[in-house]
């Protein structure tokens, strides 16, 4: 398949593209979704597309009229996940459930998309609830294996080239999973960093907003754009690097452990100083079901009302999530909290005490599974992160047997910004492992 390329930043920054119509934007769009679509299935299907992007073409020029310029995502196409609430366009959160059950109001973000001018491509795939479920998109280097999940449909349609954008989110690995997979930059923001009203949520003390781009340029212009509060940084000189020691990095397969070597080695070659770290988490923590009980406790709570009136319409994976998730107690949940708060300063104050500006690792512990394995994921790699509200990225940077894996950056709390600055250090140095 002919991956087209579609880099946000390159689009920005260059005059003659800036000066493209939305017309010419949105006729693009089409075309590239009408010779790509039909083989990666990335969007939930529409059968007014073309009218409806029409619609909000009209509403986008009648909005700027008389404005001197036009603002930064002028006419750009956005994938849009759909838990996301998009006025025009029904939620159905990857299940069956009627659309009336569950859309609602626009958020925040999605708001901010359109003052910025954005087109909305659609809505993505995604597993059921963002949980498990079966999902119609393929992986554009290779259709007979997943893109990842839950996040399928944005990291798919970014890696295709029909959009230089999309929004996804992430509990436990549904942003750096299929990012890894499809060979896109992926970025998981900082827990709480952008709000997620507008946001149909799978466990409210985990989830947080993610973005796929290409390219790591364009992933800093999103960021710019689309974080609140953000205020770009530069980095001085190489960021010291930081490797868990103990059961962490043994959830990987053989091969991934070898391309992370000559990575390592590579980077250190560079002049990176790499430190192996004793991690401030037990083992049981990521091999154990703690996370998960977590997850489920709180999905039982999001989906009480709606799971008495529509159970018949769940998945089975989900349905057995949410029966388990009712037999965790609230002080179970309480207890939970307590540790991810307790996880975070302490990984603020190990940073501090070693001078560690980047945790790295694998992003998955392996290449994108084929369909029939019937997984979209590993959390390994992830989720320990996600639990203690660290923003992360995956940066394309290697293949296996001509699958992507990606390279993961994590860094503080919060400090979104300066994750970018340190991980694009990283991006420029790491050459690329094919094996």
């Amino acid at each position: 398949m002919q991956l087209a390329h579609a880099s946000l930043a390159d689009v920005l920054s260059n005059e003659e593209e800036a000066e493209i119509s939305i017309d010419e934007s949105i006729a693009l769009y089409l075309k590239r979704f009408a010779e790509l679509e039909p083989q990666i299935h990335a969007f939930v299907p529409e059968k007014q597309l073309a009218l409806r992007l029409n619609r909000d073409k009209e509403r986008l020029l009648a909005s700027f009229a008389g404005t001197p310029g036009k603002p930064a995502l002028w006419g750009i196409p956005v994938g849009i996940k759909d838990l996301i609430h998009v006025e025009g366009l029904p939620t159905h959160a990857g299940s069956q459930l009627p659309a009336e059950a569950l859309t609602g109001k626009e958020g925040t973000l999605v708001k901010r998309l359109r003052l910025l001018g954005a087109v909305i491509a659609g809505k993505t795939v995604t597993e059921e609830f963002a949980y498990q479920g079966p999902i119609a998109t393929r992986n554009p280097h290779n259709l007979a294996h997943t893109p990842g999940g839950s996040s399928a449909g944005s990291a798919a349609a970014v890696a295709a080239g029909m959009c230089p954008l999309a929004v996804g989110t992430q509990t436990l690995r549904s942003v750096l999973a299929p990012a890894s997979f499809c060979g896109v930059v992926g970025f998981k923001t900082s827990y709480g960093r952008i709000p997620m009203d507008g946001v149909i949520q799978l466990s409210p003390s985990f989830d947080a907003i993610g973005f796929f781009t290409q390219d790591f340029h364009s992933m800093e212009v999103a960021a710019e754009l689309l974080i609140p509060d953000f205020v770009p940084r530069q980095a001085s000189r190489k960021p010291v690097l930081g490797i868990p020691q103990g059961v962490y990095m043994q959830l990987m397969s053989d091969e991934v452990k070898a391309v992370f070597h000559t990575q390592i080695e590579s980077l250190e070659k560079l002049g990176y100083q790499v430190k192996h770290v004793e991690m401030p988490w037990r083992d049981e923590l990521i091999y154990g079901d703690a996370m998960l009980r977590f997850i489920e406790g709180e999905m039982a709570r999001c989906h009480a009302d709606l799971f008495e009136q529509y159970a018949g319409y769940y998945g089975e994976p989900v349905k057995e999530g949410i029966a388990r998730g009712k037999q965790v107690t609230d002080d179970e949940l309480e207890t939970y909290r307590g540790m991810q708060l307790e996880l975070r300063r302490n990984l603020e104050e190990l940073m501090e005490e070693e001078g560690i500006d980047l945790w790295v690792s694998p992003a998955q512990g392996g290449t994108a599974p084929k369909l029939e394995e019937n997984r979209t994921g590993w959390a390994g790699m992830t989720a320990v992160w996600g639990f203690a509200g660290c923003p992360a990225l995956s940066i394309p940077a290697a293949s296996i047997d001509n699958l992507p894996l990606g390279f993961q950056c994590v860094g503080r709390y919060g400090e979104d910004e300066w994750l970018l600055a340190w991980s694009r250090e990283v991006a420029l140095d790491l050459l690329p492992v094919n094996t």
